[in-house]
């Protein structure tokens, strides 16, 4: 959409309707962000803002012909339809055929189209996803985090083109990996890790053969295991030697992985991923691409009702940028600190 000043209006919520767009953020009274400015509205954000007493809000006069469909369900019909397209593109590797360039580029360009529907691309990755499909919704969903992160990180937007499209392609090197080996549901034999070890390298040997595929995204999916200190693979790069894009990958693929169904493990709720990610990756992961993405992330969850380990059933008020997995949590009229609570955590969002 062309750089447009939009009038705005003043709006009730309970007049408001999904497809709207929000013309200013909304804050909650702990100043904590609850809507970028930018944001489609579904009946989700309408939920939410009811539920916090949010009266009114500001939304831009689309009165100038600009249509916009309800995002969350042409984001999910979207969602779907690329996957199916990046399954041939896979398929036809595992036989031997050539990448469908063309095929791979229209994922990439209908990826980029949504790089402002943060909340739809939040919420369509933290949904329930069949196992079996893994492989295919991972790339997809690394590559509209790489899309985020890039935004959150205020790349410009041929570098965010080109991360959309290092993330969708990243795992493209295990199309020749044996599927007993990806998809065995126990504990995988050296021999076997060092096998699954050597996909960046597969992935890498594709795409160089591809005059039309930048150098810089052929060494995102070379580098994306490599790790801070020195500890990845394929070559154990540390520091300032591991691609931008490979970092980003990183922390990207990471959530990803944590927070989806796997043959050998349940997934696990975002809040324990952020205690993960804050704890236990450190010196593992650029600390400058984890905090822009736990700081912009986790206020997409502000306003979520979870379980915590008690039983207790909460609402998420506030989230300190500083200890993002220990959000301030309002059970019945008391707040829950849980960077004070000692052992009380969020087991779940409901």
């Amino acid at each position: 959409m062309g750089e447009k000043h939009m009038r705005k209006i003043t709006m009730n919520v309970e007049d408001c309707e999904p497809g709207m767009q929000i013309a200013e953020t909304v804050f909650n009274e702990y100043g904590a962000i609850i809507v970028s400015e930018g944001t489609l509205l579904d009946n989700h954000i309408l939920r939410k803002l009811d539920n916090l007493g949010i009266l009114k809000i500001k939304i831009s006069d689309q009165s100038e012909n600009e249509i916009i469909s309800n995002s969350a369900e042409a984001f999910k019909a979207q969602y779907n339809e690329n996957i199916e397209v990046f399954k041939d593109v896979l398929h036809d590797i595992s036989t031997g055929k050539n990448i469908d360039l063309k095929k791979v580029n229209n994922v990439s360009d209908s990826v980029f189209v949504w790089i402002n529907e943060n909340r739809d691309i939040v919420s369509c990755i933290g949904q329930i996803r069949d196992v079996d499909e893994y492989t295919y919704t991972h790339s997809m969903n690394v590559s509209l985090l790489c899309m985020l992160l890039g935004k959150w990180m205020k790349m410009d937007a041929a570098k965010i083109k080109m991360m959309v499209q290092a993330g969708l392609l990243h795992d493209i090197g295990k199309s020749r990996i044996p599927p007993e080996i990806l998809n065995k549901p126990g504990t995988l034999s050296n021999e076997e890790f060092e096998e699954i070890k050597k996909h960046p390298v597969y992935g890498y040997r594709i795409l160089e053969k591809m005059p039309e595929i930048s150098k810089e995204i052929c060494m995102g999916v070379l580098m994306h295991h490599e790790r801070e200190d020195g500890s990845g693979y394929p070559t154990g790069a540390r520091g300032e030697q591991i691609n931008e894009i490979a970092k980003i990958i990183a922390v990207a693929d990471i959530y990803d992985a944590m927070t989806s169904n796997r043959v050998y493990r349940e997934r696990e709720s975002p809040f324990e991923v952020f205690e993960k990610m804050e704890n236990k990756t450190f010196g593992l992961l650029d600390p400058k691409v984890i905090n822009a993405f736990l700081n912009n992330i986790a206020s997409y969850y502000i306003g979520d009702i979870v379980k915590l380990n008690t039983g207790e059933i909460g609402e998420i008020v506030y989230i300190n940028p500083r200890h993002v997995s220990q959000p301030l949590v309002k059970v019945g009229n008391k707040y829950l600190d849980l960077t004070l609570e000692r052992g009380v955590r969020i087991n779940e969002l409901i």
